[in-house]
Order: structure tokens, then sequence, then C-alpha cells
């Protein structure tokens, strides 16, 4: 492969509006990195340096021309499989340790090294069993340079790695990019750090500096200056990153373990479970009995499971968003689908699991029973019924503001308890059209699983149809919305 970084007439205009032509920070941008050298994107505060980075990482599109990683386009998440990266402003999950952090990563890349190493090389290895959000500035800068060096990299994409650092992890550092010059990785390196230019000035191959774009700018917005330091030898080296998937067995299972940790060790997540269990009390202090009682418990089950879906996921995802961390995992191999797979099911895992330990406890307490069958109907029913809750759910997480969530929440909770007939309005029109809303479907598909009685035909093609339908529908707005642009701004 000729070129592992290539731009090729590249520009991108940010539009800030429908009504607006929206602002552009680069035009007809040409310039490529090839294997064993070291290149240095400069340039002042605005210029764009980030907006280059975020092309070449395939986290944003080019409003014209074409960007390719390791010779496949940037979008696809298998050309960042032999890419480590170093990101500004990325915050580690709460809840995971240094080691669990490079253990999930490691299931990214299809041929990482080692845990232990990774930890040796940036001298954490007493810290592996810390949390990562504990760690000092500099440890964190450390830390995310492991993340960077787990993939077992033929590339790094450093942007500012030496900020925050302490003089010994300056030291560290430096002495982990010549051990990298010396195995012919290539590097392209941001940084504005003036204490970085001694060293750079040994190891530089090529300074790309990017100017400022304005309507008024003569000339090409990039000046490329040559360096006297060679470019470093590379040989026997599989530059051909489809040569080599990832294993998306490995990526899926070391996010759903991530996830299920994250989970465990939330204080919020776990009140969640005791929560439903107050409805069977509530069915009590009402003295309900009999198929009374089952309904309620039913129908409150069915209400939790729509606050579970808009409360849990999109919390999470407004934090990996403000946090910078989803940035960080879009710059990986993992795909949208893995990483979305993952959250569904634990997600699913913990809200059937939660609505059936519910339901066997108000059985035994209240005195009230369901037939083998109708288990297993409840069980698929529920099931089915949360897949399109979770999509949405995650489509909201994505696609609204970070600061809103909480906001659209509330606000979309109430509807769907409207459309689902949870809360009624005497109203011929209302009732109509509640018809067409897939939570109305799934109401009437849980009562049916139960054995409850239901005015009229049952409809249970009718109620499966719209339900898969929904689930269709609302994942592939969930995966879109996780692709977009400003889903890491």
């Amino acid at each position: 492969m000729e070129n592992l970084i290539e731009l090729k007439n590249v520009s991108k205009t940010f539009e800030k509006s429908f009504f607006s032509t929206g602002k552009t920070i680069l035009k007809n941008i040409n310039f490529t990195v090839k294997p064993g050298e070291f290149v240095v994107l400069r340039g002042d505060n605005g210029s764009g340096k980030t907006t280059i980075l975020n092309l070449i990482l395939g986290l944003i599109k080019p409003t014209s021309g074409q960007v390719e990683l390791m010779g496949i386009e940037s979008k696809n998440p298998e050309s960042k499989n032999r890419v480590g990266v170093v990101l500004q402003e990325t915050q580690f999950p709460k809840h995971l340790s240094v080691r669990e952090l490079l253990d999930l990563f490691r299931g990214y890349y299809s041929n990482p090294i080692s845990t232990k190493e990774a930890l040796d090389r940036v001298s954490l290895t007493d810290k592996q069993n810390s949390k990562a959000i504990s760690l000092s500035g500099g440890q964190k800068q450390r830390l995310l340079f492991a993340l960077a060096l787990i993939g077992n990299p033929q590339l790094l994409i450093l942007d500012e790695p030496t900020r925050n650092l302490d003089e010994d992890g300056y030291k560290e550092f430096w002495q982990q990019i010549y051990r990298c010059k010396e195995q012919s990785i290539t590097i392209l390196m941001v940084t504005n750090n003036q204490s970085d230019w001694e060293q750079l000035n040994s190891l530089a191959t090529r300074y790309i500096t990017l100017k400022k774009f304005s309507e008024d700018l003569e000339g090409s917005q990039i000046e490329i200056e040559e360096s006297n330091v060679p470019v470093s030898p590379v040989s026997n080296l599989n530059l051909d990153a489809a040569d080599q998937p990832t294993s998306s067995n490995n990526a899926f299972f070391a996010q759903l373990w991530s996830e299920i940790l994250q989970i465990y060790r939330t204080p919020l997540y776990l009140l969640g479970i005791v929560v439903p269990i107050l409805a069977i009390i509530v069915s009590i202090a009402l003295k309900k009995e009999g198929n009374e009682a089952k309904e309620i418990l039913v129908g409150l089950s069915f209400v939790y499971m729509i606050a579970f879906a808009l409360q849990a996921l999109p919390g999470q995802i407004s934090t990996e968003r403000a946090e910078g961390w989803l940035k960080l995992l879009r710059s990986t191999p993992l795909s949208s689908e893995i990483y979305i797979a993952a959250k569904i099911v634990v997600s699913l895992l913990i809200s059937v699991g939660v609505v059936l330990l519910t339901l066997i406890v108000g059985s035994l307490t209240l005195g009230f029973t369901f037939d083998p069958l109708h288990w297993i109907a409840l069980f698929a029913a529920f099931i089915i019924v949360a897949i399109p809750l979770l999509g949405f759910s995650l489509t909201v997480g994505y696609l609204v503001n970070p600061k809103s969530v909480n906001n659209v929440n509330g606000l979309a909770f109430f509807v769907i308890l409207l459309l689902s007939g949870t809360i009624q309005i005497p109203n011929l029109f209302w009732e109509k059209a509640t018809v067409l809303s897939p939570v109305y479907h799934a109401q009437k598909l849980i009562f049916l699983s139960a054995d409850f009685p239901i005015d009229g035909k049952t409809y249970l093609l009718l109620h499966l149809s719209w339900l898969l339908w929904a689930s269709g529908i609302f994942i592939t707005l969930a995966v879109w919305a996780y692709q977009r642009d400003s889903v890491t701004e």
C-alpha cells in the first residue's frame, strides 16, 4: 500500500441551519501519509486541525472529496484495525478499571498485544485495578496512549498526546515514541506544546502547516515542509486492513461484558431492579385479588419497561457523548451494529428479567398463577415489546442534545402512556389514532399473552407485525443516528 492516509480534494463546510450557507473550514485539501513517515500537523487555533483528524478517522464526512485510511474509506470501521488513536478531552467510564478498559479495547482488534505489555509500556501496572477516573491527569494521558497501543498499530494518530503529562510521564512518552519509530510505526501528530519541538526535530520527516480558511486566502490552505530526517524503512508489513478483519464475536462479547460491569456497579440501575417489586406492594395495599391483581401487576410491569427504556440507555449515551468516550469508541474498529447490539442485549436481559422476577414474586405473594403456556407467552411478549422501546431510546440518545435528554424523555414517557392506552382519554378520534401507535399494539400483545379479556378480535398477527416493523425502523434509525457527524461534537 502506497499511502496509509490520503486526502483528495477534501472540503468541509459545517451547516448551521437550513437557511444558512454554513462555515467552510477546509477547502480542496490534498495530502498523503506514507508508511514509515512521522508527520506533524500544525496550525493556529481554528485552522481545522481537529476537523482533519475527524475526517481521517471517519468521525465526520467530507462535504466533497475523498478520505482513505489504510487504503479503505475512512467511514469503514475496518480501516481502523491497524490504527491507534489518542484524542483530546476524553473522559473514561466511571465504573471500569484500567485493566478492564484495556481488555475491552483488546476485543476490538484482530492482532492486539497483551494487556500486561500495554500496562508495562506506559508504567501503569501498579494502577491496573484502580478505577480509570481516579487516575491523575498524567496517568490518564498514559492510559489513553496504552489504549492506542493495545491494538498493535501500524499507524498512530496523536492529538496533543503530551498534554497533562508530568515530567516522568513526558519522558516515558517520548521513549515509547522512539520505540515506535524503531518499529517503523507511522505517526501523524498534532501538537501545540512548545516542549515537543526539541524531540520532533529529530523525529519528524514532514511538517504540514494548516492555514485558517478565508475567501481572501491566496494559494493553498496547507504548506508542506520536508525535513532531513529519513523515513523509517518498512519491511514485511501487511498494510491491507481487510486481510485481518476484526472478530465480530470478540468485539461483541468484550462490549457486552463492559456494559454488564458498568450496570452492575451503578447503584441507580440496581435500584431500578427493586422498584418493580413495589408494584406488588401497591397491589396488596389496594387489596386486589385474582385477575384484578394480576392485571394491575402486569400493567405496572409494562409501565416499568417503558420507564427503564427511556431512562437507562439515553442517560448512559448522553454521558458517553458529553465526555468524549463515544468519539474514542468510534475511532476504533468497533462497528455501530455491534456496539448497539451489545447495549440492546444487556438492557433486554435486565428489563425482561426484572419484569419476570416481579411477576413470579407477585404470583406467589398475591396468590394468582399463570399456566406454563402463558408464562412462555408473557416472556416472549415482553422481549418483543422491549426491542422497539430500546431502539427508540437509543435513537433519542444519539439524536438529542445530551443536555436536553431528560426533558425529552419525560415528555416521551407521557406521550407513550397516552398512545398505549395506559392513560385513557375519552375521545373517539383519539382512540382510533392510538391504533396506529406501536405502543398500543405492545400493550395489547402483553395483555393477550396474559390471557386477559379483550373486547372483540385479538388481532395477534397485527400486533406482532406492528412491533416487528417498529423494531426494524427504530434500530435502523439508531444506527443512522450513531453514525451522524454531530453525535461526537
